[in-house]
C-alpha cells in the first residue's frame, strides 16, 4: 500500500503538540506524502487555538514541492446534540473538518448517547471524518454508527494513536476490530490517521495496517492509498 495522505495531526499550536508547522511539513515531504492535513483541535481545548487560529489560514501557502497542505480542524463534539466548538462562520472556512470526543469537552455517556451525539456531529454539512471512534470511555453502536456514517459520506477514521499501549483512550484494538468488521460489512470507507502530536510519526501507520492485515479488512475501502478520492475528504475543489 503507497500511503499518499494523513490528515489528522497536531502542532505546537494545540498546546500539547511538540513539532512545529514547519517541521510537520518537513517530516511528511520525508515520507512522501502528496497530502497533509493540519487539524489542530477546536478551542474548547485546554491549551488549544483561539478562533482567530483558524479565521487567518488564508496565509498560510498551500504547496510545497508535490506536497498539498489542506487546513482543517479537529472540532470537539461538545454534547450530546453532536454540536461542535466552532461556529459555522469558521467551520466553512475549513479546507476539511473532523469531529471528535473528548472527556474535556463532552462527559462520557451511555451507548445511545454517545452514538447519537456522532451521528448527529456527522450530519454537520462540513464534517468530513469522524475521529478516533474506538474509546471504551465512549462506548458506541457500530452498526448504527457505520449506517449513519455511510448515509452522511461521513468517512470514520482507524486511528494509530490509539493503538498506542500508552494512549489515554481505553480498548482502542478490540473497538477497531470491531469497527473494520462493520465497515466491512457495509462496505463503508476508512481513513487512517496517525493523530500526530510530534513530527516523527507524521505519516508512520504501523500497528493500523497490522489491524487492516489482522482483520483481512478490503483494501478498496482504505483511502490512505487512493489520492484520485480526497475529494471526497474535503470541502473545497483539489
Amino acid at each position: 500500500m503507497n500511503i499518499c495522505m494523513d490528515l489528522h495531526t497536531h502542532t505546537v499550536s494545540c498546546g500539547h503538540g511538540y513539532s512545529t508547522l514547519k517541521e510537520n511539513i518537513e517530516a511528511a515531504i520525508g515520507a512522501g506524502l502528496l497530502f497533509l492535513g493540519l487539524s489542530e483541535h477546536g478551542p474548547s481545548i485546554l491549551g488549544g487555538p483561539n478562533p482567530w487560529f483558524f479565521g487567518n489560514y488564508r496565509c498560510i501557502p498551500r504547496q510545497y514541492g508535490t506536497l498539498r497542505l489542506l487546513c482543517g480542524t479537529e472540532a470537539n463534539i461538545m454534547d450530546y446534540e453532536g454540536r461542535l466548538d466552532l461556529e459555522e462562520r469558521l467551520l466553512e472556512k475549513m479546507d476539511y473538518v473532523i469531529a471528535s470526543m473528548h472527556v474535556a469537552c463532552v462527559t462520557p455517556g451511555s451507548r445511545r448517547e454517545n452514538t447519537m451525539a456522532s451521528i448527529r456531529a456527522m450530519q454537520n454539512p462540513y464534517v468530513k471524518i469522524l475521529g478516533h471512534p474506538d474509546d471504551s470511555r465512549y462506548p458506541l453502536d457500530y452498526e448504527e454508527l457505520v449506517r449513519a456514517a455511510r448515509e452522511a459520506q461521513v468517512v470514520l477514521e482507524l486511528n494509530n494513536a490509539s493503538l498506542n499501549p500508552q494512549s489515554a483512550r481505553q480498548g482502542g484494538r478490540e473497538n477497531i476490530r470491531t469497527l473494520l468488521n462493520t465497515c466491512a460489512k457495509y462496505g463503508a470507507p476508512v481513513l487512517l490517521g496517525s493523530d500526530s502530536h510530534i513530527c516523527y510519526t507524521i505519516g508512520q501507520f504501523g500497528p493500523a495496517l497490522e489491524m487492516i492485515k489482522e482483520a483481512d479488512f478490503p483494501e478498496e475501502l482504505i483511502l490512505n492509498d487512493k489520492p484520485e478520492r480526497i475529494g471526497q475528504l474535503v470541502n473545497i475543489d483539489i
